[in-house]
């Protein structure tokens, strides 16, 4: 009978689990770029307003929050990305002296560079969280979502010189 009592325990002590939302509103980063000269301001605003929504401080919440939000800006780079080498892909079909795919190879390759250094960068990141343990997956998720938004900035501004 007290298996039973404790198996209840564990189910409602998981209850208030359940009733988190771990969402990110992609609407609202928009909002806060409509508004700020700095985009990097709006980098991170949804995770925290995640985490706080629920109940912040633990590591796993951070991080769960931070990839989530690492996920809008990642979505929203590939769909610049997309756009970008669509672009590139229109000017080099002018004909207006580019090699064949110059500036689609140029794009996929500064892709591709851009990836490495993200992955150090958070790979640095990473290495100065481990000694904390648990704070090593905020150290890498905050990464991710910022060294991603940042990218993000960078692949606008050059398809901005396209459009």
């Amino acid at each position: 009978m007290a298996g039973v009592w404790l198996a209840c325990g564990f189910v409602l002590a998981a209850w208030p689990a359940a009733a988190q939302d771990f969402a990110i509103d992609a609407h609202l980063i928009d909002r806060c770029l409509a508004i700020q000269d700095d985009p990097m301001v709006c980098v991170g605003r949804q995770a925290d307003a995640c985490i706080q929504r629920n109940g912040g401080g633990a590591d796993m919440i951070i991080g769960v929050c931070q990839e989530n939000e690492a996920a809008v800006w990642d979505a929203t780079l590939n769909r610049t990305y997309a756009e970008l080498l669509r672009l590139v892909q229109a000017e080099q079909e002018m004909d207006v002296g580019y090699a064949p795919n110059q500036l689609t190879d140029a794009v996929r390759q500064m892709q591709r560079s851009w990836i490495k250094y993200r992955d150090d960068t958070c790979g640095v990141a990473l290495a100065r969280a481990i000694p904390f343990g648990s704070a090593a997956g905020p150290a890498t998720s905050e990464c991710m979502m910022r060294e991603t938004a940042r990218q993000f900035f960078q692949l606008n501004y050059i398809a901005g010189q396209y459009r």
